[in-house]
């Protein structure tokens, strides 16, 4: 079926957005930290957000995969939290 320039209207119920995030880039910086990944490629982390290098910490969708805004901003301020006692010990 050809093109025909025309804007179409598809009434849907619902629409899922699928934009292919699968996993951090393994090249770079997490192979240069030599950081941990589970089996599906995230970073892997701790209770404390920490990576399998002591002084790095990871959140959001590079440690869970693509998810929705609102749990990376979670995992964010939980990985904040972390840092700061980190820091503070």
């Amino acid at each position: 079926m050809k093109p025909t320039g025309k804007t179409e209207i598809i009434e849907a119920d619902l629409v899922f957005l699928s934009m292919g995030f699968v996993h951090p880039e393994q090249e770079g910086l997490l192979q240069e930290l030599k950081l941990a990944t589970n089996d599906r490629k995230n970073i892997s982390v701790n209770s404390s957000q920490q990576t399998s290098s002591e002084k790095v910490f990871a959140c959001g969708d590079a440690t869970t995969g693509a998810s929705l805004v609102v749990r990376a901003m979670a995992s964010g301020k939980k990985t904040a939290k972390a840092i700061d006692h980190y820091l503070q010990s």
